[in-house]
């Protein structure tokens, strides 16, 4: 075995604060590659490489130099599975650490079985990832031929299923690095909280987190995708967009299920209220994944001829909340925190801007188009 710097160094600190004195970790051939002193790191250290070819219980190294490399204390075998895969020295005279000898050997080689064991985990989780990846987006008759790799992992791939998909988008940008750490501390919190029902199964799908649900109704799922967006935005610092998958099909429908799901996320991303989205309640949102994002843009800037970058992003928030509730000037001044006078002001001058009045229903079809098309093409106008 083969266990990486960090976790030698993270052994030989955690050791070395419960014993006290400084310790040491070589590997197979020799070299120092955890120490609580820097100034050995990555040094040579003849009496472990002894130890190890020779295959010896103990080496002691009575005075420093006695071995090249070597200073004064006690050098003992690490094995994992029968093998000797390292070394663990104790610095110091030997009658003052030979007490610590079996102490540090057993702790050892108990942190090295747990680094094992998360390794061996972590292969299992990602050979387990891999396969779902590949069930979901297998063809109908491929569905049937992955029954047997499913029972590996302890999953039926013939249970009938659900789709939902989410994403957490953090709140706040705070760099690149925190902003991951946010995003899979939501993760995280959204696997715990499935976790209650064992019948549901979860795992990463490329930038999202899917749920493979016992079959449900719509609205029983409706209802769980709001609790779990609720719960989650209320611990994470995060909006989290949810797409449901449409009606139960069969089985080996499930890439199908899959995809109408990913159409539901990615509308409820576009979405600034973010509630969870059903793909029966989809329209022209099924489509829009295949209308190029060229045309996409050239589209908005049609429609908003006459409008600066700045006023398109204005105008089209502005729209989005008006539309969302359903013509009422009222209702959206009072959301948008401004007069109902100001925004019909802004309604008529983008009348004027454009040509197209956005309370006409003649007209209001092309702008909920253009809507949809911003979300997806923003960096593009």
């Amino acid at each position: 075995m083969i266990f990486p710097k960090r976790s030698a160094m993270n052994i030989v600190q955690e050791i070395g604060e419960v014993i006290g004195e400084k310790i040491n970790m070589m590997d197979s051939a020799g070299m120092i590659i955890a120490s609580t002193d820097p100034s050995r790191m990555n040094t040579f250290h003849a009496g472990a490489k002894k130890l190890v070819s020779e295959k010896l219980d103990e080496l002691v190294v009575r005075y420093d130099g006695e071995f090249a490399g070597a200073r004064q204390g006690l050098n003992l075998p690490v094995t994992y599975e029968d093998k000797i895969v390292g070394v663990i020295g104790v610095t110091g005279p030997y009658e003052a650490v030979r007490k610590y000898g079996q102490i540090i050997k057993k702790m050892t080689e108990i942190l090295i079985l747990d680094i094992a064991l998360s390794e061996q985990l972590g292969v299992e989780n990602r050979a387990r990832n891999r396969f779902l990846n590949d069930w979901v987006h297998a063809s109908p008759a491929d569905v049937s031929a992955l029954a047997v790799s499913g029972r590996s992992f302890n999953v039926d791939v013939t249970v009938p299923r659900r789709v939902i998909l989410l994403s957490a988008v953090p709140i706040h940008d705070d760099g690149a690095t925190e902003r991951q750490v946010t995003i899979e501390k939501a993760e995280k919190y959204v696997s715990d909280f499935c976790a209650q029902d064992k019948n549901i199964i979860v795992f990463k799908a490329e930038r999202f987190i899917a749920l493979l649900m016992p079959k449900a109704a719509d609205n029983e799922l409706l209802h769980f995708a709001s609790l779990l967006q609720k719960e989650t935005e209320a611990l994470c610092p995060v909006s989290v967009a949810i797409g449901i998958d449409a009606e139960y099909r069969g089985y080996q429908y499930i890439a199908s299920a899959f995809e109408c799901a990913g159409k539901a996320l990615r509308t409820c991303l576009r979405s600034q209220l973010r509630q969870p989205r059903l793909y029966e309640s989809l329209n022209m949102e099924i489509f829009l994944g295949e209308i190029p994002e060229a045309v996409k843009a050239e589209y908005v800037k049609r429609i908003f001829r006459n409008c600066s970058r700045e006023e398109i992003i204005s105008y089209i928030s502005m729209l989005e909340l008006y539309y969302e509730c359903e013509g009422s000037v009222t209702v959206a001044a009072r959301r948008l925190f401004i007069h109902k006078n100001t925004l019909q002001y802004r309604l008529r001058r983008l009348a004027e801007l454009t040509g197209y009045d956005p309370r006409s229903i003649k007209f209001s079809s092309l702008y909920y188009n253009a809507i949809h098309f911003y979300r997806d093409i923003s960096n593009l106008i």
